[in-house]
């Protein structure tokens, strides 16, 4: 019973002392207000500098890198055809090299906020350029000049509608960009563990 019991202990002080908590990565804003965390066993999904995409869960940040495990679905030809087949691969990534990090932002009462970033963009483009294209016809057919009953100020309001519509887009696009609006905080454990 004794060296059971030693063993034990022996394995529990083994492991206390091998046992290395993963470092962390909080994304802010310039206010500092916490906007996500990452760290070991969580999903993240970026895109580095060069355009590679990152999506998977991570399993390690260490040494100023994220080690995350991706899968990508592939066709595999086999004697009867084809089947689909799922390969596991381990991504190390230093977190300078992300451009942009693409999460869920929420609002004050916990609800996702999306509606008005992705569709209101789209129905400005699409409300805006129908209208000019419709106008433009309806004045050719009907054979009628431009200038005639105020069609140039509302063609105007269209293109302004328009210009809005891929301003927002851009601006939506590029809001989870680091360095702009958002900065990028690596937490090492091993600080928050001498800390105390």
């Amino acid at each position: 019973m004794k060296k059971l019991l030693t063993f034990f202990i022996g394995t529990l002080f083994l492991l206390n002392t091998y046992g290395q908590t993963s470092d962390y990565i909080i994304i802010k804003k310039r206010n500092n207000r916490t906007l996500k965390t990452y760290f070991a066993g969580s999903f993240i999904s970026a895109v580095t500098y060069n355009g590679f995409v990152l999506n998977g869960i991570i399993k390690a940040i260490r040494n100023d890198s994220i080690i995350l495990q991706q899968q990508q679905t592939i066709l595999t030809p086999t004697e009867l055809g084809q089947k689909i087949d799922t390969i596991s691969y381990i991504v190390n990534v230093y977190y300078n090299q992300i451009r942009k990090f693409n999460f869920v932002r929420f609002d004050v009462a916990g609800r996702k906020k999306g509606f008005s970033v992705l569709a209101i963009p789209k129905l400005l483009v699409i409300g805006g350029v129908g209208f000019i294209g419709l106008e433009l016809f309806n004045t050719a057919y009907r054979k009628e000049s431009l200038t005639q009953d105020n069609k140039l100020r509302s063609l105007g309001i269209a293109a302004g509608a328009v210009a809005t519509g891929f301003l927002w887009n851009y601006i939506s696009k590029n809001r989870n960009k680091v360095g702009g609006k958002y900065k990028v905080v690596y937490i090492k454990a091993n600080a928050i563990n001498n800390s105390k």
